[in-house]
């Protein structure tokens, strides 16, 4: 058997899935091997699959390292059929036997479909959802999550304190924060090293030395941000801008999607992100990474996505993750829209309520929303918390600001969104409760309905604390 080194085995087996598939293959340029051979296939990953077959004995002709082949793979359950072509990046001649080692050979594939390779990533995703399938090292585990240390959310917060104080003395972030001003120093002093702030005049000293204003350095770096767009709409808009190190926009760009298809459009996305980047004339070594967000439920221990109408899988992703960090040679994180919708609110928004608040609910869409607790962001177990809908899929009003209802059918919805946000109320007590702006074309009208059924619903105690309010930002 030829050794596969590590990092290759480590790719490959980042998506492999244990299945038996039918398979059918030819030898194109092996004139001894012709006529078409029947095997079945032990694993597959979107890169490539493993074939099992005796033929690596058959002393009439031989097989060696990037022989190309011409294949045929049943993926089970979806009625569906592809066609790709592979070459033989290695080869097992070890005999059967009660340790189950196989004879076949591991292919790569050479020639695919954007659609063939998408059926795969949806096949394996769809498969991961059934243990049975799955190797037992990739079936999920009950595991502590990240979270961050105390070091870190004090730089975090100090950081933070800067950006949106723009101009601010140690004492007054020591104030702030209630951070001791002897570590508050000691940061600062980090920053100002490695040139993510600097100093910018005096501030008015009530004796004493006169304090020096910190501020975050804009070109310290740059960032970018991307958006895929809603689902379940006729037409949506992806999204990607950079910003400099204090949030503001430098350039900005979007492109159409004309189906929830988002791996085929992944092409599309990666110019779009290429434009911005070229607009903004930003030095490419400064640049720190790339946020995407992305509409759906989010399953953290399959990368898989779906669509919380329809209850199908329509993307993985962590293959558009690595396909991105390939591409840019950058860092790339991926988030629930709705996650990064209530972060740019709170950083950017101009609401000084949701700005002092660490318990928010922001309202994304009529099944879903993005829960803050105590400044940090709640998303389960699995990564899918926030979910709204529990009727039937296809059921759901608004997703994606669909045709203006009647009036009856307007406060119809107004009151089972308020009776869904009166829920959330009671059971995480916020200080804010953001309205998404999907739905500011319904107007004030529509909101003001949405608050009377939330005062009738929760709790009098919660009722009186929480504070409803539309988003200022636009999508």
């Amino acid at each position: 058997m030829v050794k596969v080194n590590s990092k290759e085995m480590e790719r490959r087996q980042s998506l492999r899935l244990e299945k038996t598939l039918p398979v059918k293959f030819d030898l194109p340029h092996i004139p001894s091997a012709s006529g078409t051979y029947e095997a079945l296939s032990r694993n597959i990953a979107l890169g490539g699959v493993f074939v099992e077959t005796d033929l690596v004995h058959d002393e009439n002709f031989s097989l060696d390292k990037d022989a190309l082949i011409n294949l045929e793979i049943e993926l089970l359950g979806q009625m569906q059929k592809i066609r790709p072509k592979a070459k033989i990046v290695w080869i097992s001649r070890k005999s059967r036997s009660p340790q189950k080692k196989r004879s076949g050979f591991g292919l790569k594939f050479i020639q695919i479909t954007p659609s063939e390779k998408r059926a795969i990533s949806l096949f394996i995703s769809q498969e991961m959802l059934t243990p049975s399938g799955v190797e037992e090292k990739q079936l999920p585990v009950i595991t502590r999550e990240q979270r961050f240390t105390d070091r870190e959310r004090r730089n975090l917060e100090i950081l933070n304190t800067i950006r949106s104080n723009r101009l601010i003395s140690r004492a007054e972030i020591s104030k702030t924060t209630g951070i001791n001003i002897v570590t508050v120093s000691n940061y600062v002093d980090t920053y100002l090293k490695k040139g993510l702030v600097f100093e910018r005049g005096l501030d008015i000293s009530t004796g004493g030395r006169r304090p020096e204003l910190l501020e975050i350095n804009p070109q310290y770096g740059y960032v970018i941000g991307a958006d895929l767009g809603p689902l379940n709409a006729q037409t949506a808009t992806m999204q990607a801008l950079v910003c400099d190190f204090t949030g503001k926009m430098l350039s900005r760009a979007g492109a159409e999607r004309k189906d929830d298809n988002i791996e085929n459009y992944l092409g599309i996305f990666k110019k779009l992100i290429s434009e911005v980047i070229k607009r903004a004339q930003v030095q490419r070594e400064k640049t720190r990474g790339i946020g995407i967000g992305i509409s759906g439920i989010m399953d953290r221990f399959n990368g898989t996505v779906c669509n919380p109408l329809s209850g199908s899988t329509f993307a993985n992703y962590q293959t558009i993750k690595k396909d991105l960090e390939n591409e840019f040679s950058l860092p790339v994180f991926v988030e629930n829209s709705a996650a990064c919708a209530l972060f740019a609110e709170k950083w950017n928004g101009i609401n000084l309520e949701v700005k002092a608040a660490d318990n928010i609910i922001y309202i994304f869409s009529d099944s879903q929303c993005a829960i803050m607790l105590k400044g940090e962001l709640y998303t389960g177990s699995n990564k899918s918390a926030g979910q709204l809908s529990l009727s039937a899929a296809g059921n759901n009003w608004p997703e994606n600001q669909p045709a203006l209802p009647e009036e009856e059918d307007l406060e119809a919805h107004s009151a089972r969104l308020g009776e869904k946000i009166a829920y959330l109320v009671n059971l995480f007590n916020p200080q804010v409760i953001i309205i998404g702006d999907c739905f500011s074309y319904l107007g004030d009208v529509f909101l003001d309905q949405v608050r009377r059924t939330v005062n009738h619903l929760a709790f009098r105690e919660n009722a009186s604390i929480v504070r409803l309010t539309a988003a200022t930002l636009e999508g």
